[in-house]
Parts: structure tokens; sequence; C-alpha cells
């Protein structure tokens, strides 16, 4: 039994968002779909989120995310920076993580900030990530951030470590480990 499973998991985010001294949280590991959707079930499920910031690696991608999540979205749906979205009974606001015109639609007040999947803007320059940085710690007002990677294997979440306040680990071992293998080669 891994301590990386599913039920650890949903208890440690679960802490996170009870904690009162915990802002960041950074959510890795090998079960590569799942912890997005984990995250947006539990998001949809407490009281304490009404509104939020869904910043994808880019807005096209959205409907497929959302769609992993088991969310009812139509295949080809266009998500807009700026629109407001009712999705079981939260708010969501969509924008960017490489297209920085868009995170000027966001609000700057929001009960959490959902960013997915963080992977390849780790490749990106150290002066684009403290803009990211900037915005989303500095620039706005936001009680819970939820950082999650699809796959950790290539690369390095090093240069978020001085802004995080827990690290859970989630793989696929327990559930699937066939596949957590898999993802780890």
């Amino acid at each position: 039994m891994t301590k990386n499973n599913r039920d650890n998991t949903v208890r440690e985010l679960n802490e996170f968002i009870e904690s009162d001294s915990e802002k960041v949280i950074l959510l890795k590991g090998t079960h590569q779909y799942e912890k997005h959707s984990l995250v947006l079930k539990i998001i949809s499920e407490s009281n304490q989120f009404n509104v939020g910031l869904y910043r994808s690696n880019s807005l096209q991608n959205v409907a497929d995310q959302l769609r992993q999540a088991k969310y009812n979205v139509k295949i080809n749906h266009k998500f807009s920076s700026g629109k407001r979205y009712n999705l079981s009974g939260v708010t969501f606001y969509f924008d960017s993580l490489f297209t920085k015109s868009t995170w000027r639609n966001s609000p700057q007040e929001l009960d959490f900030a959902l960013i997915y999947p963080m992977d390849s803007f780790c490749e990106k320059k150290e002066p684009v990530k403290k803009e990211f940085i900037s915005d989303i710690l500095n620039h706005r007002s936001i009680r819970k951030i939820f950082i999650v990677t699809w796959t950790d294997i290539r690369h390095d979440y090093d240069w978020l470590q001085p802004f995080v306040d827990r690290t859970i680990v989630f793989d696929a071992e327990e559930e699937n480990p066939e596949y957590h293998k898999r993802v780890l080669n």
C-alpha cells in the first residue's frame, strides 16, 4: 500500500482547504487525469468556494480537461476569458497560462485558483515565471491556490517550492499499477 493513494490525497486536500495558514498547494503524481478531476470534485462539493479561476495551458484545452473531470461539456465548446461560467454550482473564470493578455480578464478577488497543467510552464524563462507568481500571489486576492501537474517525469518544480505550503503526491500505483509504471517510464 502506498501513502500516495486517493484516500490520503483527499484527506490532505481537505486539510489544506480547512487550514488558515496554507494558501498554495502543489499536487503531483502519476495519476495524470485524476489529479485535476479530484480537485474540481472537491471544489464543487465544498461550501467554501463560490468563485474561482481555472488557468489552463490553453483555453482550447479546457473543454477536454473538464470532460476528463466528468463535467458535461460539449466536445467543441469554446471557453473565453473574462466570461462567467457556472459549473456544478461554482462560478468559474478561465484564462491561459501562456497568454498573459487573458489574465486581465479574470477577477482580482477569488475563492480559489486551479492552475492545470503546470508542466510545460516549467520550461519558461525566469522572468515569465516571476510574472506568473506575481500575478497569482500578489496582484490577486485568492484564498486557495491549487497548482496541479499532469506528469512529473520531465519537469522540475523546484522553482515553485518557495511559494508552496504543501505538496501532495497522488500516484496511480494502488489503483492501476500498470498505468503507474507506464507513466514512470
